[in-house]
């Protein structure tokens, strides 16, 4: 019976596969991910504070209102900022996810390459 090498830990044996694969770029991938991925629940988790807390004063501030013009203009204003507001976050987000994987190795590069 023959037996099996133990990979060396660079993912030689993959590579002699045909199959390029760096096992400390991988680990490193897999920590910016994490942090990408840490980074977006902390401030998606702020973004809903903000909104669920301008939504709940909604209902207050339109049964304060003594006009429809005021309801109206109250209404046009917290769509136009709710709006303005998911436009933000949206960008935000996409630029947390931009940085990170700008930094993100090139898997199929073997140390010493």
């Amino acid at each position: 019976m023959t037996e099996k090498t133990v990979s060396s830990g660079n993912g030689g044996d993959l590579q002699a596969l045909g199959v390029p694969f760096n096992v400390e770029a991988m680990a490193g991938m897999n920590q910016k991910f994490y942090k990408m991925m840490m980074s977006c629940n902390d401030e998606l988790m702020t973004f809903g504070r903000t909104r669920l807390k301008e939504d709940l004063d909604m209902p207050q501030k339109l049964a304060e209102c003594k006009s429809p013009q005021e309801m109206v203009s109250i209404c046009l204003g917290f769509y136009q900022t709710a709006f303005k507001q998911y436009a933000d976050e949206a960008t935000h987000i996409t630029k947390i996810c931009t940085e990170m994987t700008a930094e993100a190795p090139e898997l199929s590069k073997l140390p010493g390459d």
